[in-house]
């Protein structure tokens, strides 16, 4: 199985007053996940353990040129699998978002590492 750990893509904005938030679900059944957020080295999660509820980053127009960075690391507690798998949704842009990461570690109790780069950008601003 191929593994896609990594992302880095744009996501687009307007100028609107409307909330950008962020979702994450962690992987298969009986997988455990720690994981940070930040927004521009501003801490938005820090050491969080778990999926993330839908959590506000910040207004559209006050995105624009900002850069969201995500870090998780996913152990594989499972005994039904060994795939480990991250789903990030973006919601409140242009359009709402899915980012589907995953990989396959070798043997129960494996981590995996995710790293992912979210650039904000309004087209009407460049």
């Amino acid at each position: 199985m191929a593994a896609k750990t990594t992302l880095d893509t744009l996501y687009l904005i307007n100028d609107s007053n409307r909330i950008v938030s962020i979702e994450i679900i962690v992987g298969d059944q009986g997988q455990t996940s720690t994981l940070s957020i930040a927004l521009d080295k501003e801490d938005i999660v820090a050491n969080h353990i778990g999926n993330l509820p839908k959590t506000a980053i910040q207004e559209n127009k006050l995105l624009h040129g900002k850069s969201l960075k995500i870090q998780a690391t996913i152990t594989d507690t499972s005994k039904e699998t060994n795939v480990t798998s991250l789903n990030i949704k973006l919601s409140g842009g242009f359009l709402t978002r899915n980012y589907p990461l995953y990989k396959m570690v070798d043997s129960d109790g494996d981590s995996a590492d995710y790293y992912c780069n979210i650039e904000f950008f309004n087209p009407s601003n460049s």
